[in-house]
């Protein structure tokens, strides 16, 4: 049985980074929820990135933060991660 999201989605865009398991990928933000983000990589997914790693999200919201995320979800150029200890 599929999880269904439980809180609704607020498109929101902003410029990141994803430092991952080796490397830093630039990234877009889409959009946020109170549990998580759906994040677009500048180009395919690195392989080094996989489902059920734990990465963390530099962006700006209302100020710069770093999350420390969950990987749920990987599709061509994006991923969709939830928020860990927030």
């Amino acid at each position: 049985m599929v999880k269904k999201r439980t809180d609704d989605r607020v498109v929101f865009i902003s410029m990141g980074m994803v430092n991952g398991n080796t490397e830093q990928v630039s990234c877009t933000l889409e959009n946020i929820s109170p549990a998580g983000a759906l994040v677009r990589m500048s180009g395919p997914v690195p392989e080094t990135i996989q489902k059920g790693d734990i990465i963390h999200l530099k962006t700006i919201l209302l100020s710069p933060v770093e999350l420390k995320c969950k990987v749920v979800r990987i599709d061509t150029d994006q991923i969709a991660v939830q928020f860990i200890d927030i």
